[in-house]
């Protein structure tokens, strides 16, 4: 059972991201930022964990989306993110406690492996203050969104929360601004 203070801090969060437009205008290319539904506290997932089990070896891999262009994601096609507030090769990352339970951490066990057109040379890890390894790209501790349900989701792209941006992340370690949130193609 989960103690008090995680599950209320999930529902903090979830009713913050519900009723939040989250999106900022873009302004450089005059689009007006497109509104998501939230999702109601009744359909959480009473498993999410700010400190989620790593994976065997994580594998990054990418994929090619319009309007995103390539970016990253996991073996299983799931979108990854970076944390503006996060410094590339600092070593650290500032997403943790309840951050962590909305954009869980890519954590591995073994060093990760790269998938095509990803650069083996631009990832490594970090070691988390729970212990765990989080996969880095370019310096870049990597993030799933917890909204995202399907591969190709990309619901967490350009979001302001915690007090910054998250973005998806190309195989050139470049953070990927163009686009909205959107949900994978059937």
């Amino acid at each position: 059972m989960k103690p008090a203070w995680q599950l209320l801090g999930l529902a903090a969060l979830l009713l913050l991201l519900g009723t939040q437009p989250s999106l900022a205008d873009d302004g450089a290319n005059g689009n007006d930022a497109a509104s998501v539904e939230g999702q109601r506290a009744s359909e959480a997932d009473p498993d999410l964990q700010s400190t989620p089990e790593p994976v065997d070896q994580a594998r990054v891999e990418t994929r090619e989306q319009s309007p995103y262009g390539r970016y990253l994601t996991d073996a299983d096609g799931m979108s990854l993110y970076l944390f503006a507030n996060d410094q590339p090769g600092a070593g650290n990352s500032t997403c943790d406690q309840t951050c962590a339970i909305a954009w869980p951490p890519y954590a591995t066990q073994a060093e990760p492996q790269a998938g095509e057109r990803v650069d083996a040379d631009l990832l490594n890890t970090i070691e988390r203050e729970d212990g765990t390894r989080q996969v880095t790209y370019d310096g870049w501790p990597l993030y799933y969104f917890s909204g995202d349900k399907a591969a190709g989701d990309a619901l967490g792209q350009d979001v302001i929360h915690l007090g910054a941006a998250w973005y998806l992340l190309s195989p050139d370690g470049e953070r990927i601004e163009a686009g909205e949130r959107a949900e994978a193609s059937p």
